[in-house]
């Protein structure tokens, strides 16, 4: 069974930031993966989408 795609914890995460860091983005995956997100941390194509993602979202997470 293919697992949802993270929006909620995503959008959780971004609300109030306007950009990140290195070790911020590491420590996102991380969080992800514990949260068994596994299938999109520990794969290129999985990072890209949510980089993309963050990305299109985060200046409307900025209230």
């Amino acid at each position: 069974m293919k697992q949802k795609f993270p929006t909620k914890e995503l959008k959780a995460w971004l609300k109030g930031r306007a950009g990140w860091n290195h070790n911020e983005w590491l420590a996102l995956l991380t969080e992800l993966r514990t949260e068994s997100y596994s299938n999109l941390t520990d794969s290129q194509e999985g990072r890209e989408s949510i980089g993309k993602f963050l990305e299109a979202n985060r200046s409307k997470n900025l209230s």
